[in-house]
């Protein structure tokens, strides 16, 4: 009756595998967030630099959930291990991430599409802070011109070049960015975002705490293995009875007695 328990707890470590933090990410093919109608993106789930099996592109648009390729009323294409949109439309816009059919989730990544002549490209990952981060003001037909940028509503500097640098990046520099090169071609808003410079350490704490929670049910479903084959041997032993001849009086009969116990040991 015990080992349908033990079954339990060594199927344990697989169920909670399965909450173990991945490290795949989505990787956008421009390394920008925000596009011009009609622009082309290709998608890919990455690891290590490497893009993985068993991983679908999926993103949340229009308040609606879709698959990549997934059918008429999904978005874009499988191209082998990518996901192509050809065309952008602003109704492209929406949250993307990368999921496997067990449910396991990549970070998401905010992709916009843009109907003005004018967008500001960011790094669509955080900014490491203490680097430095280029804004680039870019243009429907690429012309190269004074830019003028924005933080949060304020004026934050000017470009010619259609480039603005922000040095030593900290965690205060996060907010909304915009830019413009007139009057009337001001760029939509976006979000700079900037992490700490060290995340690896928080990562190999939570590494750390995942496979002690995949090892630690092994080790117990071990011990109690132990306990119960240890239980059962002590269960089967057979017992020794000490009995003393009626007819046998003093030392010669505890001898006796003695001498009864190490032969049934010994047997």
């Amino acid at each position: 009756m015990k080992a349908p328990s033990i079954s339990l707890l060594l199927g344990l470590p697989v169920l909670l595998f399965g909450l173990v933090v991945s490290a795949v990410f989505l990787n956008v093919s421009q390394n920008r967030q925000l596009f011009f109608r009609r622009d082309s993106v290709s998608l890919s789930c990455v690891e290590d630099g490497q893009t993985v099996d068993g991983w679908t592109v999926k993103r949340t648009a229009g308040g609606q959930t879709q698959t990549c390729g997934g059918g008429q009323q999904d978005f874009g294409r499988i191209n082998g291990t990518s996901c192509i949109i050809p065309t952008l439309f602003p109704t492209d816009t929406g949250v993307y991430w990368c999921e496997t059919r067990a449910g396991q989730r990549s970070a998401q990544v905010n992709i916009s599409v843009s109907d003005r002549s004018v967008i500001l490209e960011l790094p669509k990952l955080p900014v490491i802070a203490g680097s430095d981060v280029t804004l680039h003001c870019k243009t429907r037909d690429s012309a190269t011109q004074t830019v003028y940028f924005f933080r949060n509503g304020s004026f934050l500097g000017t470009g010619f070049t259609g480039e603005f640098t922000i040095s030593d990046v900290q965690r205060s520099h996060e907010g909304l960015y915009s830019c413009s090169t007139g009057l009337f071609s001001e760029s939509t808003k976006s979000w700079l975002s900037v992490r700490d410079p060290h995340p690896d350490s928080a990562l190999s704490v939570v590494r750390l705490l995942c496979h002690l929670v995949v090892i630690c049910p092994y080790c117990i479903s071990t011990i109690l293995m132990v306990s119960i084959y240890c239980s059962k041997r002590t269960g089967n032993k057979p017992a020794i009875f000490m009995e003393m001849d009626p007819s046998v009086k003093g030392g010669q009969g505890l001898y006796d007695v003695t001498a009864d116990v190490i032969t049934e040991q010994a047997f």
